[in-house]
């Protein structure tokens, strides 16, 4: 006699069945009954060929959109298209988180196949109870032909650096993956156009903004480069244009709740910097970069000191020239290197030196951690420095090599407010075209309950530490100078 358990599975994959049976039955009216929102979202799936199997003419094309744009509801269109149309192509679908995946974005494509009569397995009974099946099994089955679409979160593609290896899509949909990894979506690119089927590799992000992060590099920067701006495409969506659905209340709440760069940013669908847990809160893209023409006034100048500064990795390991002029700092250059070493760097250093003139003094900031030295070599980081700095030095004579790094680093914190207090006062300017990276960690560090995150994204920071080391040695934050003083009269009173 079959007990309890077994008569419900049974009961279970009964519905199921009945269910798929009579959805298979039903004519899928998506491509008849579907409308999009005018705007942000036809513009979208317009150029996306939702409706047909011609290939994008971009390799990757992003819905960036607010709260409640549509814009998840716009990338499950897209992926029930695609399995529709060319069911013998493998897709994938994937969002940034498993929350988020099994929450909103798998329960989207529910929506979209009840909707429209769309077949779509494993099966449940509730839109929720189904979506949360699906996210588990980590694939699903979409329309009659039961095309296989694998559904996980991207957090499967991070850590592990065999993640992936072996996938082959053909299609890609992701959901909010501007808080993804960008090491998730590369590995998700190298994977795209392979595998059964003749459908063009075409991936499609449907995503809020987070400020001027990976994304923005490769969908939204108007100076990337010609090859960028070809795979790479992008239209925005408001919440705005989205009111039928959401209605004038939902939408009147959230503008009352935002500041305003929140409203552009979570409303609007606009990539800002918001200055949400940004330890640079004063650095301004619009004030404190010079491009074009503007840039001269930031380019070496060989009868000026130049100040070079350092911070320590193996992976990057960074430097920065800049130079002072009239109570101000401008960085000229960066160099960022990967998988190197402090020789490679020195060297390369060098070469610009030379191309670019002998200065009259070289004056070496940065992280006096690296007069550290270790069991595995007898030589510190700035031994390394200044031998490999070397044939300048020999160009001019000795002491050409100006030590300005203290004994040991400031406090995190007051290096920090020496770097915001010159920013507030308009007094530290990037050359753009030199220092992308060096921009990019002023407007993307952000703070880690005391300290600074270096865990979200370990490629940044470093620059913006080296910044900090020159401007903190030339201009410190004055309330610094101020505490030091008390402490030296409170010293005193205890020895009396």
């Amino acid at each position: 006699m079959a007990g309890w358990g077994t008569l419900l599975d049974l009961e279970q994959a009964t519905k199921q069945a009945l269910a798929v049976e009579a959805q298979g039955e039903s004519k899928i009216t998506l491509f008849e009954d579907f409308e999009p929102n005018p705007g942000g979202q036809a513009r979208f799936l317009e150029l996306t060929n939702w409706s047909s199997i011609e290939p994008l003419k971009p390799r990757w094309f992003a819905a960036i959109g607010g709260i409640g744009s549509g814009k998840s509801y716009s990338g499950a269109i897209w992926a029930c298209s695609r399995a529709l149309l060319a069911p013998d192509a493998r897709g994938m679908i994937a969002a940034n988180s498993y929350g988020q995946l099994s929450r909103a974005t798998i329960l989207a494509l529910v929506e979209v196949c009840r909707t429209f009569n769309i077949p779509l397995e494993p099966w449940r009974e509730s839109p929720e109870d189904q979506a949360l099946a699906i996210a588990n099994c980590q694939r699903c089955y979409i329309g009659p032909d039961r095309a296989f679409v694998y559904v996980l979160s991207a957090t499967a593609f991070t850590g592990n650096t065999q993640a992936g290896r072996g996938l082959q899509i053909r299609w890609f949909w992701g959901d909010e993956f501007a808080y993804a990894a960008e090491k998730a979506f590369l590995t998700i690119d190298g994977r795209l156009g392979r595998g059964p089927g003749t459908l063009k590799g075409q991936g499609i992000l449907t995503t809020s903004p987070a400020g001027y992060n990976y994304l923005w590099d490769k969908f939204g920067d108007p100076t990337r480069s010609d090859d960028l701006k070809r795979i790479y495409q992008m239209v925005s969506m408001s919440s705005l244009e989205n009111k039928k659905h959401l209605g004038d209340d939902y939408v009147a709440s959230l503008e009352a709740n935002y500041s305003d760069e929140l409203y552009q940013q979570e409303i609007m669908g606009q990539f800002i910097n918001t200055v949400q847990g940004l330890i640079y809160k004063y650095f301004s893209r619009a004030n404190h970069c010079l491009n074009d023409q503007d840039a001269q006034l930031l380019e070496y100048d060989r009868n000026l000191p130049l100040l070079l500064t350092f911070d320590f990795n193996h992976t990057p390991i960074v430097a920065i020239a800049a130079q002072r002029r009239a109570g101000e700092i401008h960085f000229c250059q960066e160099w960022f290197l990967l998988d190197s070493d402090i020789w490679e760097l020195s060297e390369q250093i060098v070469g610009w030196v030379e191309e670019n003139g002998i200065p009259p003094e070289i004056q070496i900031f940065g992280d006096a951690t690296g007069r550290a030295r270790t069991a595995a070599s007898k030589l510190s980081s700035w031994d390394i420095v200044f031998q490999g700095l070397e044939p300048l030095a020999k160009q001019r004579g000795r002491g050409y090599l100006v030590r300005k790094f203290a004994d040991s680093n400031p406090y995190v914190v007051n290096r920090v407010h020496s770097v915001n207090q010159l920013f507030r006062q308009n007094r530290c300017f990037v050359h753009f075209a030199n220092c992308e990276n060096l921009v990019k960690d002023f407007e993307q560090v952000t703070w880690n309950e005391e300290s600074i995150n270096k865990s979200d994204n370990p490629l940044l920071s470093h620059l913006s530490d080296a910044a900090g080391y020159l401007i903190h040695a030339i201009y410190p934050f004055k309330k610094e100078a101020r505490d030091r003083k008390v402490d030296k009269r409170k010293a005193r009173g205890l020895a009396a």
